[in-house]
């Protein structure tokens, strides 16, 4: 009987354990596309033409390469000290052990350098996109990117007459163009017969 009570007990806990991830499933997808609508309505002004997205969407691939590129690096960082990490935490709550300076030195500096490489990689992906643009969309386009985002949003010490064009292109291809879900729907906008 207790063995019979205990396999119901489990069965139930995994169905549970499943449902929560469906459940956190579906909400993530209604959030993505919650977002989706925020994109198209900071894209669709633009009135982009299908040749202006071919040209735009390389540049975007090639971000995102070197996103995954750097993403894969960090992880092998991070497997390379996973054996530390776990020994430590586990020394610090079975024999209450304080972690190692040093460890922690060494943590902080690897979480210091995965920060300025993103960094760095942000601002050339970024800076690759607006060339891009500068090339494929016409000077009525680059304006309605340039007003799309209201920048006091991102920087609300600044003032309106601090903010530089290029400046307010740079966070338009930021926040909007470098979404991971704008390239979906930007590769949707270049196949679609309309346009």
């Amino acid at each position: 009987m207790k063995r019979f009570t205990f396999a119901v007990c489990l069965i139930l806990a995994l169905v549970g354990a499943g449902f929560a991830q469906d459940k956190s499933a579906q909400s993530t997808a209604v959030l993505d596309k919650m977002r989706q609508i925020d994109l198209l309505n900071h894209i669709l002004p633009l009135a982009l033409q299908k040749e202006q997205i071919r040209k735009i969407l390389p540049v975007i691939e090639k971000a995102r390469r070197d996103v995954r590129l750097w993403t894969d690096e960090e992880a092998k960082f991070l497997q390379q000290n996973s054996a530390k990490v776990d020994k430590a935490v586990k020394d610090a709550v079975e024999k209450g052990d304080v972690p190692n300076k040093e460890l922690i030195k060494e943590l902080n500096a690897m979480v210091r350098m995965f920060a300025m490489k993103r960094a760095a990689i942000a601002s050339d992906n970024t800076q690759m996109v607006m060339e891009a643009m500068k090339t494929s969309l016409n000077a009525g386009q680059m304006k309605v990117a340039a007003n799309a985002l209201d920048f006091k949003l991102y920087n609300p010490n600044i003032k309106p007459e601090e903010i530089k064009e290029e400046d307010r292109l740079r966070l338009y291809v930021q926040e909007v163009l470098l979404d991971p879900l704008a390239y979906d729907l930007l590769v949707k906008m270049q196949s679609n017969k309309l346009g």
